[in-house]
């Protein structure tokens, strides 16, 4: 065995300059390319952030064992298929380039393995584009581009697999006929038992040709990388590499230097595509148009004009077209009705398996559009944003309103209900506008203050009339975000607590992620009472998890009640916090109570509309997203028996779903409004 080896450039030797000048030209397209792409994302003087520890975590994970990817089966297969194909031919590639230049080591039993590694390889790239191209002309996967590029670079791909393996048996007939076996070169054989009829001199003669043509396809498609879908071998790696550290929830872009930018008239946001920033511009150059970002989308889903993954490929061609002095939407850029159609559901960026954050574009486009006074913003918009600076909520509602209610809390509850400072509470709550001020949803904050009271939990509310600004961030006004941050949070500082309790996820996701990209602003604006930055972010708790602990603990009983009851996981309290388990612990805690899920839940949860200030406002083309998500809750709830219930964990999504529930016969109840009604039966 010992005797077999690689005889390198066998019958070719006179021609293999053609391939180094081929070898050659393609590594210069290509690294003239890559230069090229340095220089758009980095166009007003950044620097690529990298750290080796997460770039090394993100290219292990979600490259190599291609995590998102495999999220989808039928795709994600085919995916690995052909990567790992690859990966291995091109490591196939440079192990016998290494034989060559520094000493025979595929010998023997390695060159074996070496052949029949190399048989499985290109089969698997065979398959998974032919899978591909099959997968894409018949539109296996709903919207995928059928741009002609994409079946070439299939087709090509197989060509040079194909003529690899023809080439493999054409050299077994031609040196190594005694060595050629089925068993640890099948494909080759194929081509080894036509190829061993021929004469020496034909087999030489169609095996120059065909090794030339092997090779410069090979050239040809290094070549063609800048220039096709290939180009995601480069870019999507990088932006993996290179994606934002922080939790995606918390990695909307920041402004710093916010007061500088304002005194100087600089815009905030995406006014022209020259404000991007260098992650921004990564974000928008690695898209390979998988489709998954936009057959999740809520929005486009239920026919508005939102098309995620044509948002970010938008913003690419105005980057390739070096349009840095024009704005991104309106004209050649987004649609504005696509920008206003986003509910920052984050549905997007989890399906995305290169890492884009599709929501941080959006919203600054929308910061862009603010900046500017673009008069597509919707009125819906500006009379929220109105509201907030003139009532202190989005809801248009005096704060009269809460003050009374306040009162009614006093006069059920007793004062000590409310937080007064110089006293000491284990939790303060904060309800948020949503629960405050809509009277419908009141009843979620007195049923939690009614549990936790009894479970000998001292908690008292926060009785300013205060909005934490998370509506104004999503709808891209920025500056009027940072100013309810900073009255919310001196208000905080009057008060001693160890933890905060809410119950909406916005303020909660405001709470522990959207303060802290401004901490050194904001702890500027606080001064002396910079402390409640950590305080709130390190401590804030959603009542779900709050009750989840102190059923495990036994310090809530829960009752009977017999109801079928589908929960909704709300878009900023699952997938952008992670938090699934605890609110259907809730809900498993009671007795006679069936949970049965929806098609879409935990992270796939289709959103109930009411996100990226959409509670607020409306784009009126398609569906309501509302109306498409409670028609699946009714579909999940048909064969129930007793009440037909749908549960949420979110004033908004409390809101949305009430709407609807009429038209579709069920109850909404927050998980605390049915924890509550279990006691008011009473323990059995």
């Amino acid at each position: 065995m010992s005797e077999i080896a690689i005889k390198h450039y066998f019958m070719v030797e006179d021609v293999k300059l053609v391939v180094y000048i081929a070898a050659l030209i393609s590594a210069s397209i290509l690294l003239y390319s890559l230069v090229v792409a340095y220089r758009r994302w980095t166009a007003y003087g950044e620097r690529l952030g990298f750290n080796l520890g997460g770039s090394t975590r993100n290219l292990v994970l979600y490259s190599l064992l291609q995590w998102r990817v495999l999220r989808h089966r039928f795709p994600g297969f085919m995916h690995l298929a052909i990567f790992l194909g690859i990966l291995w031919l091109f490591t196939m590639t440079v192990l016998r380039a290494l034989d060559y230049y520094i000493g025979p080591f595929l010998v023997g039993w390695v060159w074996i393995a070496y052949k029949f590694l190399g048989n499985i390889a290109g089969l698997l790239v065979v398959v998974g584009c032919s899978v591909a191209i099959i997968r894409r002309y018949y539109g296996l996967t709903p919207g995928l581009p059928r741009d002609p590029g994409y079946y070439v670079v299939h087709g090509l791909l197989i060509a040079i697999v194909v003529s690899g393996f023809a080439l493999n048996g054409m050299s077994a007939a031609a040196y190594r006929a005694t060595f050629e076996s089925p068993f640890f070169d099948p494909i080759g054989y194929l081509f080894y038992i036509p190829a061993s009829q021929l004469s020496f001199d034909e087999l030489r003669f169609y095996y120059r040709i065909l090794w030339v043509a092997h090779m410069l396809l090979a050239q040809l498609a290094i070549a063609l990388i800048p220039f096709t879908n290939l180009w995601h071998i480069i870019a999507s790696n990088m932006n993996i590499a290179l994606a934002r550290p922080s939790p995606p929830v918390g990695a909307l872009r920041g402004y710093p230097d916010i007061d500088e930018r304002l005194s100087s008239g600089t815009p905030l946001g995406l006014a022209e595509l020259r404000y991007s920033t260098w992650k921004q511009r990564l974000d928008w150059d690695a898209c390979t148009s998988c489709m998954r970002c936009t057959n999740v989308c809520p929005a486009y889903t239920s026919g508005k004009p939102l098309d995620p993954r044509l948002v970010i490929v938008t913003l690419r061609d105005l980057m390739y077209r070096g349009a840095w002095s024009e704005r991104p939407w309106g004209g050649s850029g987004v649609g504005s009705d696509a920008i206003w159609s986003c509910v920052t559901c984050g549905a997007c960026v989890y399906e995305c398996p290169v890492l884009i954050h599709h929501v941080d574009s959006i919203v600054d486009v929308r910061r862009g559009m603010m900046s500017v006074g673009d008069e597509s913003i919707p009125e819906g918009v500006l009379n929220s944003l109105q509201s907030m600076q003139q009532l202190g909520n989005p809801m248009g509602v005096s704060p009269v309103s809460r003050d009374e209610w306040v009162e009614e809390l006093k006069s059920k509850f007793g004062d000590e209900v409310i937080a007064s400072p110089g006293v000491s509470y284990e939790y303060l709550y904060w309800p948020g506008c949503a629960t405050s001020l809509d009277p419908r949803v009141r009843s979620v904050a007195e049923s939690l203050l009614e549990l936790l009271r009894e479970a000998g939990v001292r908690v008292a509310v926060i009785p300013e009339n205060l909005c934490t600004g998370d509506p104004a961030l999503r709808m891209g006004e920025e500056a009027l975000f940072l100013e309810l941050a900073s009255t919310t949070l001196e208000a905080l500082s009057k008060y001693s607590f160890e933890k905060l309790l809410v119950n909406c996820p916005h303020c909660y996701t405001a709470f522990k992620w959207e303060y802290r990209r401004y901490r050194g602003y904001l702890e500027k604006r606080l001064g002396g009472n910079a402390w409640i930055m950590d305080r709130v972010a390190n401590n804030v708790e959603h009542h779900t998890l709050l009750l989840a602990r102190l059923i495990k603990e036994g310090k809530i009983k829960p009752g009977p009640y017999k109801a079928t009851v589908t929960y909704h996981d709300p878009c900023y309290l699952g997938r952008w916090n992670n938090v699934y388990d605890e609110p259907r612990a809730i809900l498993g805690s009671v007795r006679r109570l069936t949970l049965v899920e929806m098609p879409r839940s935990r992270e796939k949860s289709f959103c109930c509309g009411g996100g990226g200030g959409q509670l607020f406002y409306e784009v009126r083309v398609g569906e309501r997203i509302s109306k498409v998500r409670a028609e699946e809750a009714s579909k999940a709830l048909e064969a129930g028996e007793g009440e037909r219930v749908v549960a949420v964990a979110c004033p908004y999504c409390n809101i949305m779903f009430r709407g609807e529930a009429e038209s579709y016969g069920f109850k909404v109840m927050d998980v605390v409004e049915i924890l509550a009604k279990t006691r008011a039966q009473g323990v059995k």
